[in-house]
This record gives C-alpha cells, structure tokens and sequence, in this order.
C-alpha cells in the first residue's frame, strides 16, 4: 500500500513540473525548408508547427516561404488563401508533437476561376496602418470571407502593413496573435466579415502577412 502511494505521489510531482516541447524557430525563402535554433514552447504552445506561404502576382509565383515555430493544436492542417489586387496568396500549415520535430509538407489550396458572387475591398498598403480604397475584387471558389487585417512587426525593420481582400473562412479562425521570432515580434489584428457578421482574426494570415513583409522589405 504504501509503494503505491508512492508512485502515485511521485507521478503527481512529474505532471505537475509539467512538459516543455521544443521547436526548431527558423523562416527561409524559396523551395528549402529551413533549419534553425531549438527553442523552449512558451506556456501554452504543445506543437510544433510549419508554414508555407506562395505569394504569385500577375499570374506569376513571386515568393516562396517556409516558417517553423511552436504554435497551438488548433493551427494543425490549416489551408487558405487571400486575394488581393492582381495577386493571391496561398498558405497552409501543418503540426507535430515531439521536441524539434518536422511536420509534414503543408499542402496549398488549388487555384479556382470560379467567382461565388461575394466581391470585397482589396487593397496592400504596407508602412501604412490604414488601407480606404473604393476598389474592389469579385472572390472566387471558396474564398467566402472580406479581410482587414492590420499587422505590425517590431525588430530591426519595424513595420505596419494592412491588407484586404477575399480570404477562405479557415483562415478566420483563432483571434489576435502575437509572435515572437527571433529579433523579430509580429503582432496581428484582423477582421473577417460575410454579409456584415463579424468574425475573429487569423494566425493563418499573420503568416500571409509575414511573407509579405519578407517580400517588400527584404
């Protein structure tokens, strides 16, 4: 009775230390994937997660990105896709669970032509924090959601940009984001809205906005 009881306390003592998972922190340009420096999960972070992000203009793939953090469980297998003036950018995420691991290949949304009637105001301002345009785009496929999006990144280069466009509905989903990259912090804030009804801001996004950042001011 008494070596039960102390397993039990000795197994009680180990959860309540709690588990840190580590992740590979790193972004690169291009097809590679990068490979960077193990970190320590903030409280909070049980994944490891890894992004991918194609930014084509014009009909042309401009950028290629490639980013690894950890990051929550309910960013695994995320994919999307925003339009914006003459442009589109496609993103997808996916996640694993054991220290410094790497996830599989995010897989991209397919292209679609096919309008679905919703036409939102798009616009890419970057060192702005506003973006009033009358222009609009017609949304196609399933890009059923209007993004604002105001992102600012501190660091070396800081930064504000605002975006807004045609975006997926994965994309709205979860709310305000902060991340911590290196030298680097990106803080986000978004709207989604469909026929007026306000929706939460996007991780997924912030990883859009990200590569767009990389993009024009590198």
């Amino acid at each position: 009775m008494s070596s039960c009881l102390l397993v039990t306390c000795l197994l009680s003592a180990i959860a309540a230390t709690g588990y840190s998972l580590s992740c590979i922190e790193c972004t690169s340009l291009g097809d590679t994937l990068c490979n960077g420096t193990s970190k320590t999960c903030p409280a909070g972070n049980d994944i490891c997660v890894l992004s991918y992000i194609v930014t084509s203009m014009g009909g042309m793939e401009i950028s290629k990105m490639y980013i690894r953090q950890c990051g929550q469980s309910n960013l695994c297998l995320k994919t999307g896709s925003i339009s914006l003036p003459n442009g589109r950018i496609k993103a997808g995420t996916t996640c694993c669970k054991t220290n410094d691991c790497i996830p599989a290949n995010p897989i991209l949304p397919p292209d679609s032509t096919t309008k679905n009637g919703l036409s939102c105001k798009t616009c890419f301002a970057p060192n702005s924090k506003s973006c009033d345009t009358d222009l609009l785009t017609d949304c196609v496929g399933t890009e059923t959601m209007c993004i604002n999006q105001v992102t600012t990144r501190t660091g070396d280069v800081p930064t504000t940009t605002v975006v807004r466009g045609c975006s997926t509905k994965d994309m709205c989903e979860p709310a305000r984001q902060v991340w911590n990259l290196g030298k680097m912090t990106v803080y986000l804030e978004n709207t989604c809205t469909n026929s007026g009804i306000d929706v939460q801001s996007s991780l997924l996004l912030a990883i859009i906005s990200l590569g767009l950042f990389w993009k024009f001011s590198c």
